[in-house]
C-alpha cells in the first residue's frame, strides 16, 4: 500500500513537472514571436532545433548516468575533444572512420572516468572536475590552441545532411531519445539502473553487478557526448578549441529541469528532452530579441539553482511522507507494533519520538 501511494505521488509529480515545462516552453515562445514575428518561423524552428539537437544528445547519456546515481562534469570537455579529434583526423583518414574514432574517444574517456571514480571510490563530482580540466588542457594541446578548419565536404555532409527537412543531429537526437526511453523505462536494464541509483546496496543485494553498470554508465555517457561533438564539428565544418566550454552547465541543467534526481533512482527521458526544448527556446529568444546572449547564461545558472532546490525540497517532503507511512503501518491495529507486544501507552511514546526526531 505505502509503495502504491509512493508511485502514485511519483506519478503525480512528474505529470506536474512535464506540464510546468510544457507551459514554460509554450509561453516563452508566444512571448518571444510578439515582439520577434520571425521567431517562430518554419526555417527559424528548425535552427533551434539544430542548436538543442547537440545539448540533447549529450543529455540522453547524462540522464542515464544521474538516474544511476552518478555525475560527469566533463562532458564539455569530451565534447570538445572528439570535435577537434575528428577535425583533425578527416585531414588524413576516411571522414567515417574519423567520426567512429571521434566517438570512440568520447566512449573511452567515459570509461576512464568510470574506472577511476570505482577504483578511489570517491566522489564522481571530484573525479570529473578534475576530468573536465585536464580533458579541456589536451583540447587546448591537440588543437595548438587554433581552430581546424578546411575540412573535407565529405566530413561535413554527415552534420548537414537533411531529410524532410529536418537536420540530421535532429533525428539523431530523436532515435537516440526514444530508444534510450524505452530501455529506461521498460526493460530489465532500466529497472536495475534506477534501483542501483535509489539504493546501492540493496541493488547488489538483488544481484546487481554494481561494476558493471557503473562502468558502461560512464561509457555510454561519454560516447553520447563525443557523439554530439563529433555531430557538430561535421555541422561546422571544422572544430574550434574553446568549443564545448560550459556545454555541461547547460546538459545537466536540461537533465535536472527534467526530473532526474540528484541522489538518482527516478527520471524519464520525456521530461529532459522538455526541459532541452525549454533552455534550448529560452537561449535563442534573448538573442531573438536582441538581448545580450550573456543573459542566457545567467538564466542558465539561475535555473539550475532553482531546480536543484525543488528536487531537495521534493526529497525532503517525500522521505517525510515514507516515515509517516511506515509509522501508520507499525501503529495500526494488527501491525508491527502489535505483532511484538508493544502496548498502546508505549505506541504512543514511539510516535512521539518519531515525530519530533
Amino acid at each position: 500500500m505505502a509503495f502504491s501511494f509512493a508511485n502514485y505521488l511519483n506519478s503525480r509529480t512528474t505529470s506536474v513537472r512535464n506540464i510546468s515545462l510544457l507551459s514554460i516552453l509554450v509561453l516563452s515562445c508566444l512571448v518571444v514571436n510578439s515582439i520577434n514575428p520571425n521567431f517562430l518561423t518554419i526555417g527559424n524552428i528548425a535552427v533551434i532545433g539544430l542548436q538543442m539537437s547537440f545539448i540533447g544528445i549529450a543529455a540522453v547519456g547524462t540522464t542515464l548516468l544521474m538516474v544511476g546515481g552518478q555525475l560527469d562534469l566533463s562532458i564539455g570537455s569530451i565534447f570538445g575533444l572528439a570535435s577537434i579529434s575528428a577535425a583533425l583526423l578527416a585531414k588524413v583518414i576516411a571522414p567515417e572512420l574519423a567520426l567512429l574514432s571521434g566517438i570512440g574517444l568520447g566512449a573511452f574517456l567515459g570509461l576512464c572516468n568510470g574506472l577511476v571514480v570505482w577504483r578511489i571510490r570517491t566522489s564522481p563530482l571530484i573525479v570529473t572536475l578534475g576530468a573536465l580540466t585536464f580533458i579541456r588542457g589536451l583540447v587546448m594541446i591537440v588543437s595548438g590552441n587554433k581552430t581546424v578548419a578546411g575540412l573535407p565536404e565529405t566530413f561535413s555532409a554527415y552534420g548537414q545532411f537533411r531529410l524532410f527537412g529536418l537536420p540530421s543531429p535532429l533525428l539523431i537526437l530523436a532515435a537516440v531519445a526514444i530508444i534510450v526511453g524505452i530501455i529506461l523505462s521498460r526493460t530489465t536494464i532500466g529497472l536495475r539502473i534506477q534501483a542501483y541509483g535509489d539504493n546501492r546496496e540493496a541493488a547488489e543485494l538483488a544481484g546487481v553487478n554494481s561494476t558493471r553498470l557503473m562502468l558502461g554508465l560512464f561509457t555510454f555517457n561519454g560516447l553520447m557526448a563525443g557523439l554530439a561533438g563529433v555531430l557538430a564539428a561535421s555541422r561546422l565544418g571544422g572544430a574550434a578549441p574553446n568549443l564545448g566550454v560550459g556545454f555541461e552547465l547547460d546538459v545537466i541543467t536540461a537533465v535536472i529541469l527534467g526530473g532526474v534526481g540528484l541522489s538518482g533512482g527516478e527520471g524519464r527521458i520525456f521530461g529532459v528532452m522538455l526541459a532541452v526544448a525549454v533552455v534550448g527556446v529560452v537561449q535563442a529568444g534573448i538573442v531573438a530579441v536582441g538581448l545580450d546572449p550573456d543573459i542566457g547564461r545567467l538564466c542558465t545558472g539561475g535555473a539550475l539553482i532553482l531546480a536543484v532546490a525543488v528536487d531537495q525540497f521534493g526529497k525532503e517532503r517525500h522521505e517525510a511522507r515514507q516515515r509517516r507511512l511506515a509509522l501508520e503501518e507499525f501503529t495500526v491495529e494488527g501491525g508491527v507494533a502489535d505483532r511484538i507486544g508493544l502496548s498502546s501507552v508505549e505506541q504512543t511514546s514511539s510516535t512521539k519520538r518519531s515525530s519530533w526526531g
